[in-house]
């Protein structure tokens, strides 16, 4: 903003006529901005993906891509300061720019960022609209400026349709002056509508803007005359970062037609709703309903201290037990690690206890049974007066239910919001190109208005040469209407290897790191790096802001779907098991599996399992073996691990011959990839030939510095990931001078670790040691001085100086 200031000229004709041409020369940049201002405001909505109709409904899987760039998550800043110059610029806004920039907070200060000679008015409304938090610093003559207005709309209608928070500071008046109630505001809007230079609309947007932001929690330094300006700034960087780093959830700039069912949702639980709310979003997987919930989140958690967000909890539910859910609910609200449940009836009974005299907003996302609603909401005085719950399901019997105020029904999009999804994927733009009219249209109609269609296909097309349209849209029109066979043709689209990857990924990766997942294929034969920047183009898979691999339910679905017809056709084991169950029935066969490649094994205390080694050796083509007991409670473990064998017995001699001791190294020879949590040490190391290992996981096993396989390790020599997370009776790592590929060397919760040994310099390849949370870790080894790609964490530990190089 740019305030002019017009000093008395003298009564000389020559004075008289400077100061006419000075003024005619204002009213011309004066228009020229406020022309600048509509074609930017346009141009910036097709630009960042927000159309001049409002934004809209995207898929249930927010594709938060997450890359370190500021510019490719959407959003060039974190926060937005709006406020009047001559007011509080070297007051309290330095004071809080100043402190936000030194935490590391990425800022937009009109007089800081805005390169000299550029138009101001596109601009600030480009920075308002690429932040994720605004803060308006109301003072006495921020009313009196225009382009603090046009700020404040422009700000509340982010908030509308990006999620964005707004945190606003009442600096020399009330927030009751701001709602035009009285004062300096008042008297301000007159006088814009008595000079009749603005529309009676745009004067309306602005009262519109300036009521809603009032009525918004802020800080109010007419109520804090005791404390500094400074001492204040600290506070709001503080809000702000928990605000950032807890209650903001990233939402898709492709979103299209949301704004009517945002304010539906905000009629129902608002800010001047002050009782409780229950509400629940239900619809097809695909449709948008988790990307509705966190734009209604966004719009609501400026309120809220305490706030949570509960994903795939379904997923979660079936994957760990819905007790991990509950422990996530605590841990979030409480912000606090939270100790083990052992079972759900313990956990209800402890968010009933410690919640529920607190207000919260929570989102419950993809809950799909009742078990899950009753262990995490069961009644609803489990939860302070005032607190907002949202719900995300499929099965709209869960919210007939319960205690559910209002639900709403999420269906498919109308054409012409279809229309604007597929082009924004097509053509990165809001509607087709002239010549693609027609087939977009087919194109829109074979998607049958399901975000996720339309985000695939649309992102498939837009790699695609126009000759060919006619011919993939055909081959997408045969199939079935089912989303699985719709989303086939992306997978059709891929070559063998891209293949492979998507369904590894689908079967046995999501929710791993993108960088220790890399290590799982070979890269001659499949170029993984590559392969899974083509899958996140085609919106095949995600890659989360944490690096995490994910992939909507329905894509995973269909890899699974194509896994087990695979194995139909062939008449042959699956190359995938990832269900333990299967896994176990197909290890009982006598036969020999030589096409399964990958399995997966969960342990139950409550069974007893005998495996021979011939069970494995009836293996030879496995790559990936996943063990997991990490549902066993450490005292069950030690008894469950001294019931547990792999017996050697009913071996064909060939195999025994392989496998007598001093020669049974050859077992499962293709291995590379090796995660069993909780590892037997009585279980025999060197049954596993190590030659193509590179990834090894033995987290939380009771290894010490004198296990034997330590020795074993070293012929791993090209290991390249090796996670000893949770492995409390380790002291001292071990000698990995051997495994001189070793990139990713995980020691977290490592509590207590005390060495790291010297042999880690020889490890010239490591690019990231964890050492989070080895809390009797006090000293590095100086052989890390020449490690200088090394990312180090060592967050929650003993470490207070860094070796002396």
């Amino acid at each position: 903003m740019r305030e002019y200031l017009w000093f008395a000229c003298g009564v000389t004709v020559s004075a008289i006529l400077f100061a006419a041409l000075l003024f005619n020369n204002f009213w011309k940049r004066s228009a020229g901005r406020l022309a600048s201002e509509d074609r930017a405001d346009k141009d910036a909505a097709v630009h960042n993906g927000t159309a001049a109709g409002g934004p809209a409904l995207d898929t249930d899987t927010a594709p938060d891509e997450k890359r370190t760039a500021a510019s490719s998550s959407g959003y060039d800043y974190e926060v937005f300061l709006s406020f009047r110059g001559p007011d509080t610029r070297v007051g309290i806004t330095n004071f809080l720019y100043t402190s936000l920039v030194d935490k590391g907070i990425r800022t937009y200060r009109d007089d800081k960022d805005l390169p000299c000679g550029q138009v101001v008015g596109p601009e600030l409304l480009k920075a308002i609209h690429q932040s994720k938090i605004s803060i308006p610093i109301f003072s006495k003559g921020y009313a009196t400026s225009r382009w603090c207005l046009e700020e404040l709309a422009h700000i509340v209608k982010c908030k509308k349709t990006r999620g964005q928070i707004i945190i606003p500071i009442f600096y020399d008046v009330t927030p009751s002056e701001v709602r035009l109630r009285t004062g300096v505001y008042v008297e301000a809007l007159s006088l814009h509508e008595t000079g009749k230079r603005y529309s009676e609309e745009t004067i309306r947007e602005w009262k519109a803007a300036l009521e809603e932001a009032a009525n918004i929690k802020g800080y109010d330094l007419q109520s804090m005359r005791n404390r500094g300006e400074g001492e204040f700034a600290k506070q709001v960087v503080q809000d702000v970062l928990v605000a950032l780093k807890t209650r903001y959830l990233v939402v898709s700039d492709c979103v299209v037609g949301i704004d009517h069912h945002v304010d539906e949702f905000m009629q129902m639980m608002g800010t001047q709703i002050q009782e409780t709310r229950i509400v629940g979003i239900y619809g097809m997987g695909g449709v948008g309903k988790t990307t509705l919930a966190k734009f209604i989140y966004n719009q609501l958690s400026p309120d809220f201290e305490n706030c949570c967000f509960l994903s795939n909890i379904r997923e979660t539910s079936e994957l760990y037990g819905v007790e991990r859910v509950q422990n996530q609910l605590l841990s979030g609200v409480l912000r606090q690690n939270w100790l083990i449940i052992e079972n759900s009836s313990e956990g209800s009974r402890m968010i009933e206890e410690r919640i529920s005299s607190k207000k919260v907003l929570l989102l419950l996302d993809d809950v799909d049974n009742e078990i899950q609603l009753n262990a995490l909401m069961g009644k609803r005085d489990w939860f302070g007066e005032g607190s907002k719950l949202i719900i995300t399901t499929r099965n709209r019997d869960l919210l007939n239910d319960h205690e559910v105020d209002y639900t709403h029904d999420l269906t498919c999009m109308n054409l012409d919001q279809s229309m604007q999804l597929f082009s924004r994927h097509a053509f990165k733009r809001e509607s087709p190109l002239d010549e693609y009219v027609t087939l977009s249209k087919k194109a829109v109609d074979i998607a049958g208005g399901l975000p996720l269609a339309l985000e695939v296909i649309g992102s498939l097309l837009s790699r695609t040469n126009k000759e060919r349209w006619d011919d993939k849209l055909k081959a997408f029109k045969k199939t079935p209407r089912e989303v699985q066979r719709k989303l086939k043709v992306s997978y059709d689209a891929l070559d063998d290897r891209q293949k492979h990857i998507f369904l590894d990924i689908g079967c046995l990766f999501i929710g791993w790191d993108v960088d220790t997942v890399i290590h799982a294929w070979d890269e001659d034969k499949y170029s993984p790096r590559e392969t899974i920047e083509f899958l996140q183009h085609l919106s095949l898979i995600k890659i989360e802001k944490d690096k995490k691999l994910e992939m909507h339910d329905h894509l995973r679905d269909l890899a699974r779907e194509i896994t087990r017809q695979e194995c139909k056709r062939r008449d042959a084991n699956q190359r995938r098991v990832w269900d333990h169950k299967e896994a176990f029935e197909l290890l009982k066969t006598r036969e020999t599996k030589g096409k399964v490649e990958a399995i997966c094994l969960e342990f139950d205390h409550r069974k007893q399992y005998h495996f021979t080694y011939g069970d494995f050796y009836r293996l030879p083509g496995l790559t990936f073996l996943h063990v997991d007991s990490l549902n066993l409670h450490e005292p069950v473990i030690g008894d469950f691990r001294a019931q547990w064998r792999l017996y050697w017995h009913n071996m064909p001699s060939e195999a025994a011959q392989a496998l007598i001791p001093g020669r049974r190294s050859g077992l499962l020879p293709k291995l590379r990839w090796l995660s069993w949590h909780n590892y037997p040490l009585k279980f025999d190391f060197t049954e596993f030939s190590l030659i193509n290992l590179a990834f090894l996981d033995l987290s939380r096993s009771k290894l010490k510095e004198s296990w034997d396989g330590w020795s074993r390790i070293k012929m791993a020599k090209n290991l390249k990931v090796l996670n000893l997370t949770g492995c409390k009776h380790l002291k001292k790592t071990p000698d990995l001078s051997a495994n001189v590929k070793l990139e990713r060397l995980i020691l977290e919760k490592c509590s207590f670790l005390e060495e790291i040994d010297g042999s880690i310099g020889q490890l010239r390849h490591l690019v990231l040691l964890n050492l989070n949370f080895c809390k009797k870790l006090r000293h590095l080894p100086k052989q890390l001085c020449d490690m200088e790609s090394l990312e180090l964490l060592i967050h929650e530990t003993s470490i207070e100086e860094m070796p002396e190089c």
